[in-house]
């Protein structure tokens, strides 16, 4: 990447639109918006107060043209024409954001245009006819980081509030991209910093009266009150990851027992068939339902039972392997039928997931049958609806929920928004973790102050690494790789 590149793209997803914007960044943005965009009223060739200078804080003079001075932050309604024939492209709005506040940090023109593919792909190709280049994935974003507009924390926020599928994840992302995190993050190494400073100046300057020496007691004090800082947001990435990503849950049972009727129930629309023959569903049918906040990626899948009907067959290999990528079970089963012992044999077969039994149909099933259902299943997470009459499914929602977010989604404080949910972010404060612990051992084991500078020096760099203070040209290509052009 080179920042003295003006870079552009595309910046609103593809297909027809009632508006689609052309982005530009660098330091030949403005230059080229003068040279294809037309106002209606030309700005004044001079400036006057509320306009920008004609000179930078460089000194340097800049090149505007024959239309004039543009306002900085002010849309222009105009027209985009090709210089070389002056043909006519859009009728659009264009507005100009001046380093350094802008996004980027540069520069920065946009053009709205009609939305229309070929109206946007005409005018990116005149842009880059005229020097720009087209932007990488996330370049947009990069250039902000690079600049100093954002740490890394923030950068990541961006693709998690374009991906946001709830409430919840929006808020987390907002709020990772307010700077919440990040303030977090820098608090606890501040900590160890102000740990480390006079650990070092004891080592370098032992013989210097002003050096204030720590004690081994003060010294596991501090260790510890860090070690448990970083410990509560380790606490939170379980629930933080699934409130951002979601949680995969497969819809399990035998034949006919009502999985297909529960999808649609919690879709709150007919997506599967449903009907009273056993073996209906073939294939698998997936669909996202926001539970309280928490993406849950449903999978309706064919009913488990002996057969030769090759078509069946093939349907309960494929619910075989979603089963093993899923989080969660619905393991469904007919509460009236009062016998449970070929359900209980496919229960066996399932380990190390999430599992709620509903039993359906429970408008049909005598008290008996409801007590066998609970001795069948005792110990066991379950819940009784009846999808024909659509009762007991908020009962349902709720338990989903609790079982999805965890005890520790529980303990942590509702208003705790300050979550880690990036495996990046986790990873790097796992090994800042493992840092203090050691320092905490080297302490305990009275060893020299160089072996718990060199540890903490080891959580510096590692807490460094998430907010981007310490970092490689190909994390930082791994992260931005995620995103859309224009973005």
């Amino acid at each position: 990447m080179n920042l003295s590149d003006t870079i552009a793209a595309i910046a609103t997803p593809a297909g027809e639109g009632g508006i689609g914007i052309v982005r530009i960044s660098g330091p030949d943005a403005e230059k080229i918006a003068h040279a294809i965009f037309k106002p209606r009223k030309n700005p004044p060739t001079h400036p006057s107060d509320g306009y920008p200078a004609p000179f930078d804080k460089g000194g340097q003079k800049r090149d505007f043209g024959k239309g004039g001075v543009f306002e900085n932050r002010r849309l222009y309604l105009g027209t985009i024409f090709n210089p070389p024939d002056n043909a006519l492209i859009d009728d659009a709005l264009m507005t100009i954001m001046r380093k350094p506040k802008s996004f980027t940090g540069e520069d920065v023109v946009e053009f709205h245009c009609h939305g229309g593919q070929l109206v946007l792909q005409r005018v990116l190709e005149i842009v880059l006819r005229l020097g720009a280049r087209v932007s990488e994935p996330g370049e947009f974003t990069k250039r902000a980081f690079l600049n100093g507009k954002m740490d890394l924390i923030q950068a990541e926020a961006v693709i998690d509030l374009i991906r946001a599928k709830t409430d919840l994840s929006l808020s987390i992302a907002r709020f990772q991209l307010e700077g919440a995190l990040s303030k977090k993050i820098n608090q606890i190494k501040e900590a160890v910093v102000d740990l480390l400073v006079p650990i070092e100046a004891g080592l370098d300057f032992p013989d210097e009266e002003d050096v204030s020496m720590l004690s081994d007691p003060e010294i596991e004090s501090r260790l510890g009150q860090i070690r448990k800082e970083m410990e509560k947001l380790l606490f939170s990435y379980d629930e933080g990851k699934i409130l951002k990503e979601g949680i995969s849950c497969i819809i399990l049972g035998r034949p006919n027992v009502g999985k297909s009727s529960l999808l649609n129930l919690l879709l709150r629309e007919e997506r599967a068939i449903v009907t009273p023959i056993p073996g209906t569903t073939r294939d698998v049918i997936e669909d996202v339902v926001n539970i309280k906040g928490i993406p849950l990626k449903l999978m309706d899948t064919a009913g488990l039972r002996e057969t030769e009907d090759e078509v069946e067959s093939i349907g309960i290999r494929f619910t075989m392997k979603k089963l093993e990528a899923s989080q969660m079970v619905l393991f469904v089963v007919d509460i009236s039928a009062g016998e449970f012992g070929e359900d209980i044999k496919i229960l066996k077969k399932i380990s190390d997931k999430k599992i709620i039994v509903i039993g359906n149909k429970v408008d049909k099933a005598s008290q008996d049958a409801k007590d066998l259902f609970h001795n069948a299943f005792k110990g066991i997470i379950k819940v009784e609806i009846s999808a024909l009459l659509d009762r007991g499914i908020e009962q349902l929602r709720q338990t989903i929920y609790t079982e999805a977010r965890g005890k520790k989604g529980e303990a942590r404080d509702a208003g705790q928004e300050i979550v880690l949910s990036n495996t990046r972010h986790k990873i790097s404060l796992e090994q800042a973790h493992r840092a203090i612990i050691k320092a905490e051992e080297s302490v305990q084991s009275g060893l020299s102050g160089e072996f718990i500078a060199v540890e903490l020096r080891e959580a510096v760099e590692r807490l460094g690494e998430i907010t981007g203070m310490v970092t490689t040209e190909d994390i930082l290509d791994r992260i931005f790789s995620q995103f859309c052009i224009g973005k």
